[in-house]
This record gives C-alpha cells, sequence and structure tokens, in this order.
C-alpha cells in the first residue's frame, strides 16, 4: 500500500514538473524556456568569431561543430541539429555577449542510449 501511495506520489510530481515545464514555454515574456526555432530572436552574443558545439545529455560532447565567422552561421547548424534529433523546446542557460548555451527542457529517457542523445549547445566567443 506505501508503495502504491509512493508510486502515485511521483507520478503526480512529474506531471507537475511537465505542466510547470509547459506553462514557461507558452509565457511569451519569458527567455529562458523558448522553442528552438526562437534561438535567433533572443541570442546575445556580440558578432564576430565564435566556436560551436553540441553537448550529450549526460554532460559530455557530442559533437565539435568548429569555428564559425558569425554566431548566426553557428545557430543554423545547431537549428538543423535539434531538428533532427527532434528537440523543440530549450532552456537557456547562459545568454550573455560572449556565451550562448542551451539545454533540452524534456529530458529523454532512452533506455541503453540515455545520456548519449543530443542535450544542449553552445555557441562562445572567440573574439
Amino acid at each position: 500500500m506505501g508503495e502504491a501511495i509512493a508510486l502515485l506520489a511521483f507520478a503526480a510530481l512529474v506531471i507537475i514538473v511537465f505542466v510547470v515545464k509547459e506553462n514557461r514555454l507558452a509565457d511569451p515574456n519569458r527567455t529562458d524556456t523558448i522553442y528552438v526555432s526562437q534561438m535567433r530572436e533572443v541570442c546575445n552574443l556580440n558578432d564576430g568569431p565564435v566556436s560551436a558545439a553540441l553537448i550529450r545529455q549526460s554532460g559530455n560532447l557530442y559533437r565539435d561543430l568548429g569555428f564559425y565567422d558569425h554566431w548566426s552561421d553557428a545557430m543554423d547548424e545547431i537549428e538543423k541539429s535539434m531538428r533532427r534529433a527532434k528537440v523543440e523546446s530549450v532552456f537557456v542557460e547562459s545568454n550573455d555577449s560572449d556565451r550562448f548555451e542551451v539545454i533540452r527542457l524534456h529530458h529523454s529517457h532512452g533506455g541503453k542510449a540515455e545520456g548519449k542523445k543530443l542535450g544542449g549547445a553552445v555557441i562562445a566567443s572567440e573574439a
């Protein structure tokens, strides 16, 4: 009986967290919880050369995208990778003139591949 109550409480907590994230995503005034297509709109990076990388859910390097002359070129590659991985929304962890970093809003629990999937991206100024 106690296990069933604990399981129901955990399920309720998961649902509440999911609803809170979705409500943040629906709020047009929030710039920390956004759709992938909004990343360009909120990016505060300065013009100039940047480096970009994709990060796994585990936090390890997924793929180094290399160097770009402008952050918008790096953003093109990141958006393509996010669409390919079916990542629709992200949480902006860092957004200033030197660094733009996002992680996927909803963690994908993929069995043995968990942690190996695309989890986020970072663009850093090289100037």
